[in-house]
């Protein structure tokens, strides 16, 4: 059985470091409650957490989000911390074995228990425990003390800038700093502490490996499953093991046992094969259903007794990476075949939830998460610069069918970013990877390990499958987990960066992160012909209300590097010239966050788009960056670190829907009196239904006018695809002026798919007249789990959005923003969940409105 002791009855006390020892912390008989000379008194604090996010509930530190209080906490992680607890061990299990496990301390501790030291572990990511059989004090309360140590100094780990070969430890470097998040490191016990109460023999792993039978994974006749169960004993041994398989619905579809015969003690490995016959198969968001089995694993005695038992939940699915249509000799395979059909990645960039990443942070994880899948997202990757993800985080990503590619946790630092080939820091990355492959495997979410984030030599080459210290992660992964994608690093390849210049050469490539300007950023996206993109972003401000909640009010302008606040959240992603290099001189925030947001959402729309126009030449599309773990003025996230989404994620959710009607271009400032053109392209990802018919709507966007329109049959669509359907030629009037083109498949009036762009004539500032269009009205309507929003007057609306007031982790919008909505269409979008909304749109007054959905 086990006795969980996380929760929040826990203490801790901050000491200089290594003033723990000399004051005989852990020793028997030192009153904890009256140290001498007074050191403080002890905090609240909860298990699994870290210590800052204790002292802030304690009132001992600001808020770090806010202003400058991150610097005011810096001091926070140069102190040791002791966390202790007391608990009660019921009398009944008097004469069993003890073991008190730790699934993760952050970073380095000494543990104590009733007076005596158990030993001592450093290492973010990985668990260990003692065996506290002798030490345990059965009726009787336990006194627990763990020394948290103070977090490590560079070089060991640095944070953005600095020497990776110099690196020697693996703790989450974002938050020594990055451009995304602050300088605060969390210290803590991050993950659960358990007291496992054994008799002889105990689990202490299962391991299960489905594979399709058969040389065709579509024709789902049945599943070989093998179930790997590793055991402890303390004695000799005989009994049997026990497996046994569930259906997602809970009813027993296979088992099996073996017996287990150990003459003395130690661990064993017992082998059960079962066969699954018609198999449900797991598939990735969009391409079909998440079934997920339940394997359960019995330890038995000869007599029949139960020891032991573990369940694992897994999903049978067969992921394969295929070579890209017309790769260059040499290239490894990037393209992913789920199941036996080909899966364009439509993924994003993740990076940890939170800076204070200590506590679980379930309602966080649950919606962002939810909102990844509600984008039509099929894969996440997790950076290399952040964590090995929860259990929770890969438990979500099980059952909302998206891919996970974890990063082992090594990455670039600015000034060199190869890692050292010392044995002793070779001998550390395998035995840290060792352990950190074991504890993720079981779960189908998990297709690729990579060796890291942009690990490349002094002449930019990224590093290959030979260099010894992503050979030994190879190795690792291999031996341990032989059924998953491997790859190098990201990119990999010839060349790092995507460019034109690198046309046929670029395999996994990253870059741009900002916008580059018009026309410099259309053409760059549509002339780049990579394997895979599994870096490039644009950036944008943050939403208005995140701006408030983050900075005071003196802070909250100028948005540019003259204001502290703006550089200290964010500096990298300042963009004001580039804003008002389209939409002129800006005065308030109000109008500035608008703008900003817009060229985000234009500009990272296109680049995804352009990239699904190449599947599969391209493997699919990783945008930089899905989230953010803390709040930044401008940055190139697009959900907010308060589970907000701005304006790119709706677009970049449309880019990635099963059907797709987009269009290429090559600037979005055309001359007066020239020839508009753009391609109509039809992406689809599942069979069409019949009769469909892609239209095209061209506006005089501040009338509202339609100038011109015509539909196009659609025919002869074998999914999944990239067609190019149409040549659209517009001849352009002579007079400056703003134009929405507006895309939609329909198929028997049902409307597939939808895109809107908008494009300008003007010579300065050519995006101004939508920016300061002339006020108008809307009027909603609510129905049963929908909204509808609708021009009141004959005129368009811009930038519509809808918004929570407030967080609500169970409100989810369906879609909510539109560009540019005509005069005369109402703009539909459902919901499911309760609470209050803002609708507002940029030449309209906001209006709120409770929604109440089921």
């Amino acid at each position: 059985m086990i006795i969980p002791l996380s929760g929040s009855d826990w203490k801790i006390l901050g000491l200089v470091p290594t003033e723990w020892v000399w004051r005989g912390i852990g020793q028997p008989n030192v009153d904890l409650d009256n140290l001498n000379p007074p050191a403080g008194d002890w905090i609240p604090a909860t298990v699994p957490g870290d210590v800052q996010s204790d002292l802030l509930d304690a009132g001992l530190i600001p808020d770090p989000d806010r202003d400058f209080n991150s610097r005011a906490c810096e001091w926070t992680s140069q102190r040791d911390w002791i966390y202790r607890k007391e608990f009660y061990v019921e009398p009944q299990h008097s004469g069993k074995r003890f073991y008190l496990r730790f699934e993760g301390v952050d970073f380095s501790c000494h543990v104590f228990l009733n007076g005596r030291k158990l030993g001592e572990h450093s290492g973010t990511f990985t668990p260990f425990e003692f065996d506290v059989s002798d030490v345990i004090n059965c009726g009787r309360n336990n006194t627990l003390l763990v020394v948290v140590e103070h977090a490590p100094f560079e070089p060991d780990v640095q944070g953005q800038i600095g020497w990776t070969s110099r690196i020697r430890l693996w703790k989450p470097r974002f938050a020594y700093q990055w451009d995304w998040c602050t300088r605060l490191v969390p210290l803590g016990i991050w993950d659960d502490v358990l007291l496992i109460v054994s008799e002889e023999a105990r689990i202490t792993d299962v391991w299960v490996r489905p594979e399709l039978s058969g040389s065709n994974p579509k024709a789902r006749d049945k599943a070989d499953v093998r179930i790997i169960v590793e055991f402890s004993a303390v004695a000799p041994f005989r009994g049997s093991v026990i497996a046994s398989i569930a259906t997602p619905e809970g009813a027993e579809t296979a088992s099996t046992a073996v017996p287990v015969i150990r003459s003395e003690a130690g661990t064993s490995r017992s082998i059960l094969d079962l066969q699954i016959e018609n198999p449900r198969l797991w598939y990735p968001n969009g391409s079909g259903e998440q079934p997920l089995y339940t394997a359960r694993a019995v330890l038995t005695t000869e007599d029949g007794r139960t020891l032991d038992e573990r369940t694992v939940r897994f999903g049978i699915r067969q992921v394969r990476a295929v070579p890209n249509d017309g790769a260059p000799p040499g290239a490894l395979p990037y393209v992913l075949e789920v199941n036996g059909v080909k899966t364009f990645i439509k993924g994003w960039n993740w990076v940890p939830i939170k800076q204070l990443y200590g506590r679980p942070h379930e309602r966080e994880y649950r919606r962002a998460i939810e909102m990844a899948k509600r984008a039509n997202c099929n894969l996440l990757r997790v950076w290399g610069g952040g964590l090995l993800e929860r259990e929770l985080f890969y438990n979500l990503c099980d059952e909302a069918g998206i891919m996970v590619w974890q990063e082992f946790p090594q990455s670039s630092s600015g000034i060199d970013n190869e890692p050292s080939t010392d044995s002793d820091y070779l001998a550390y990355v395998r035995l840290q990877a060792e352990q950190m492959v074991v504890r993720r495997r079981n779960h189908p979410s998990l297709v690729i390990w990579c060796g890291g984030n942009e690990l490349f030599t002094r002449d930019f080459k990224p590093l290959g499958m030979n260099h010894p210290n992503i050979a030994a992660l190879r190795r690792t992964v291999q031996a341990l987990d032989p059924d998953r994608i491997f790859l190098p690093t990201s990119p990999s390849g010839p060349v790092f960066g995507a460019s034109p210049e690198h046309k046929g050469r670029m395999h996994d490539v990253h870059g741009n992160w900002t916008y580059l300007g018009d026309p410099e950023h259309y053409r760059f996206f549509n002339e780049i012909d990579p394997l895979l993109h599994s870096e490039f972003g644009v950036e944008g401000a943050a939403n208005l209300d995140t701006l408030k909640r983050a900075l005071s009010d003196k802070y909250l302008w100028p948005p540019d590097r003259t204001n502290p606040a703006w550089v200290h959240h964010g500096s990298w992603w300042i963009n004001r010239e580039r804003v008002e290099a389209l939409f002129g001189r800006i005065n308030s925030i109000e109008d500035f966050v608008k703008a900003s947001q817009w060229l985000q959402a234009e500009g990272l729309r296109y680049a995804v788009e352009a990239t699904r126009r190449r599947k599969f030449r391209t493997a699919g599309a990783i945008p930089w960056q899905f989230n953010e773990p803390w709040p930044n003025a401008s940055c190139t996230n697009v959900l907010d670190c308060y589970g907000r989404p701005k304006p790119a994620y709706w677009t970049v959710r449309t880019a990635y829907a099963p059907y797709l009607v987009s269009a290429e271009y090559d600037r979005i400032r055309w001359e007066p009196g020239s020839q508009f053109c753009a391609a109509l392209w039809l992406n689809a990802s599942r069979a069409l239904p019949p009769d469909c018919r892609l239209a095209w709507m061209w506006y005089d966007a501040i009338s509202g006018k339609l100038l011109a329109n015509e539909e196009i049959p659609v025919v002869d669509v074998q999914p999944p695809c990239a067609l190019r359907l149409h040549e659209l030629r517009i001849a352009l009037p002579p007079e400056p002026s703003l134009f929405a083109l507006v895309l939609c498949l329909r198929s028997r009036g049902e409307r597939l798919a939808f895109s809107e762009y908008i494009f300008s004539t003007h010579k300065e500032a050519p995006f101004s007249p939508m920016l300061y269009a002339a006020k108008t009205r809307y009027n909603l309507v609510t129905e049963e789990n929908s909204l509808l929003i609708e021009p009141a007057e004959e005129a368009p609306l811009f930038g519509v959005r809808v918004d929570a007031v407030e967080d609500y982790p169970e409100l989810f919008i369906e879609n909510g923003y539109r560009m540019f909505l005509p005069p005369g269409e109402a703009f539909r979008t459902a919901y499911t969940g309760c609470g209050r909304v803002r609708i507002s749109a940029w030449n309209a007054e906001p209006m709120e409105m409770e929604l109440r959905g089921r």
